[in-house]
């Protein structure tokens, strides 16, 4: 809408990912130990991939990460092979909520809190979104007119489209 964002902190949307609905979706937390890998892709094509190790073994719950981080200044390749702690969480009706234990180390402290998805940002090592001081695009938009649009019977967001779609 004219005018520029918030701030220029790093969004989620523009980390790669992996989250516990992601495990969950393809039974990695059904007991025992796991092994698999994803891939990211942007506009159809593969930008990167990631090995991983789940385990669900009472008393030795981690994921284990597995991928090869390369530096886009030098090309230098590094191979990374480290564990995050998981966390499970009883349901009311049952069942478990799995978490990720934050596995980075900000100014000597151990981060340590629980998270739903961890996010690799420029860095080596997939960490929570409060490590890496990201934000949400929501966050970053300007909502100073949507009480006009709501006045004027429009959705603040399709408002905010037709505006863009004007530019």
């Amino acid at each position: 809408m004219g005018r520029r964002p918030y701030s220029d902190r790093w969004t989620t949307e523009e980390c790669k990912s992996i989250t516990v609905k992601f495990l969950n979706n393809y039974n990695y937390f059904d007991g025992g130990i796991r092994q698999g890998g994803m891939n990211w892709t942007s506009k159809g094509e593969k930008i990167g991939n990631i090995g991983f190790i789940v385990s669900t073994v009472e008393g030795d719950e981690y994921i284990r990460f597995q991928y090869t981080q390369t530096n886009h200044s030098s090309g230098e390749k590094t191979q990374l092979d480290y564990k995050a702690q998981l966390d499970s969480t009883p349901c009311y009706f049952g069942g478990r909520r799995w978490w990720f234990i934050c596995p980075l180390v900000i100014n000597g402290r151990a981060c340590n809190r629980r998270a739903g998805i961890l996010y690799l940002k420029n860095g080596k090592y997939f960490g929570c979104r409060h490590c890496y001081n990201l934000t949400y695009t929501s966050q970053k938009e300007s909502h100073i007119f949507d009480w006009l649009f709501r006045k004027a019977g429009i959705d603040p967001k399709e408002g905010v489209q037709m505006l863009k779609g004007r530019r």
